[in-house]
């Protein structure tokens, strides 16, 4: 191990010679002392944090990720074209060996880059909010919503191809009722599904004054002996920032009852009684409260009252209640959601953490497999276009809306490659620790098993291989 360590400390060395590496080095620091001491937010408690903290962990993810591709190219090529490595596979050291010092040595470099940079931003970010004079009140309700670890819960999806489908099916049967001629070839039923899913989606978001609207949650833990936290951002009007105002909602929650065991006829009679709930309204508010539109609200949910069924499901329902009486909306990302306090505000960040540096060690992998069988501007090429295809292909594979034969090729395609490829959309967890919302360790090692395991490693050993059966003698610096 001795001649490993050798190697990895020999990479320590070059990399701080690398004038590149020294100017992401620069911009990092900027970042992570410039950002969390600027950024003031909306001027709220809640607004300084989120932005802090959003703005700081993205932009320390970013440069560490553009610095582990350059570092690992350049740490392989460079021995290759200074004739260095020459020297070095002529004495018992495989080159597998020098492969995996190298890609330890760029990795450790950059681990310690994050772990100091992120511990840096924590404690600005926490100082500078214990020096700030927020009001009491509003320092608990950041310590409640922002630094926590919460586990999310979504409402049931609702089944937008089905509605789409029966849409469809009812205006064909009422056109032709009315003796008109329905064209249904397969571009055009595709077409008319489409419009049917948008209008069907549209008509999901709007909230109609005065109508209630029933969210059911499922999944939730029995005998939850800590408080539920109902997340929403109502919008007036229409779904945009600009033009928002005060408005009304008024929420109502169901609270599960298990009626009295009563003799039945029979056992199947019996086992329905024993299966039924029934749920009693508990208003949330006295009256339908004043909100601002376009921001997010919660409201706490004691564990006292009981909110979780049986079956370990959880329901409301909501009532626009405008004073003007115009329509609200809610968008999917922004709720209603529901919440439950998992670990403290250290622990998730830490996990966060923990992410970006998988992700670190995925692409300096990618920069040593690539640079070890490509000059060092054609290996930077291959490697920063093997992650724009990543990010490509899963912005064409999560689109909702395809029309054509052309969209329909491309959106196969785009799956097909992300079978391969590593989107690094994925390894995006800045917005989850800046909303309180936990990075859960499920998460961690679906990306571990998805793009480290699965599409990373087979990379890495057919990089290593290829390496290793490499003509040096062919290298040739002209």
């Amino acid at each position: 191990m001795k001649s490993y360590w050798a190697i990895v400390k020999l990479t320590f060395r070059n990399a701080l010679r690398s004038h590149i590496f020294q100017l992401l080095l620069l911009l990092l620091l900027l970042a992570v002392l410039v950002i969390p001491t600027t950024v003031s937010g909306d001027g709220t408690a809640g607004g300084f944090i989120r932005v802090s903290l959003l703005y700081s962990l993205s932009t320390v993810s970013t440069i560490l990720a553009l610095s582990s591709v350059w570092l690992g190219c350049h740490a392989m090529t460079q021995d290759i074209d200074n004739y260095q490595i020459h020297m070095v596979v002529t004495k018992p050291v495989s080159r597998i060996r020098i492969w995996l010092a190298k890609w330890t040595g760029v990795y450790l470099i950059h681990l310690l880059l994050l772990l100091v940079s992120s511990m840096t931003i924590y404690f600005i970010i926490l100082y500078k909010y214990n020096q700030q004079g927020f009001p009491e009140k509003e320092r608990q309700k950041i310590r409640n919503e922002v630094m926590v670890g919460r586990r999310v819960f979504l409402p049931e999806k609702t089944d937008y191809d089905t509605i789409s489908r029966q849409m469809v099916k009812e205006k064909i049967e009422r056109l032709r009722a009315q003796g008109k001629e329905v064209d249904t070839s397969p571009s055009a039923q595709e077409a008319m599904l489409k419009d049917a899913r948008r209008e069907a989606v549209t008509r999901d978001a709007e909230l109609q004054f005065d109508h209630p609207r029933e969210y059911v949650f499922k999944g939730l833990p029995k005998n939850l002996d800590k408080p539920l936290f109902l997340r929403y951002r109502p919008y007036v009007g229409k779904v945009a920032s600009e033009g928002q105002r005060m408005t009304r909602s008024f929420w109502v929650a169901g609270v599960p009852r298990v009626p009295e065991k009563k003799d039945a006829a029979n056992v199947f009679e019996q086992s329905k009684l024993e299966n039924s709930v029934e749920y009693y309204p508990q208003p949330l508010s006295e009256f339908p409260e004043q909100v601002m539109s376009g921001e997010f609200h919660e409201k706490t949910l004691q564990a006292e009252w009981k909110l979780i069924a049986p079956d370990q499901s959880v329901r409301f329902i909501y009532i626009n209640k405008d004073d003007a009486q115009e329509k609200q909306y809610f968008q999917p990302i922004d709720g209603p959601k529901l919440l439950i306090e998992v670990c403290g505000f250290f622990e998730n960040y830490m996990r966060s953490v923990a992410v970006i540096a998988l992700e670190l060690l995925i692409l300096t992998g990618i920069g040593c497999a690539f640079g070890g069988i490509l000059t060092l501007p054609t290996a930077i090429f291959v490697a920063i276009s093997y992650l724009l295809f990543g990010s490509f292909a899963i912005y064409m594979a999560n689109l909702d809306y395809v029309s054509g034969a052309a969209d329909h090729l491309g959106q196969s395609i785009a799956r097909l490659l992300l079978w391969i490829v590593i989107p690094l959309q994925g390894f995006e967890v800045s917005g989850l620790v800046a909303n309180g919302e936990i990075v859960e360790l499920t998460f961690f090692w679906l990306l571990f098993k998805s793009y480290f395991l699965f599409r990373a490693l087979p990379l890495f050993l057919l990089g290593m291989i290829l390496y290793r059966r490499r003509e040096l003698g062919l290298v040739i610096r002209k």
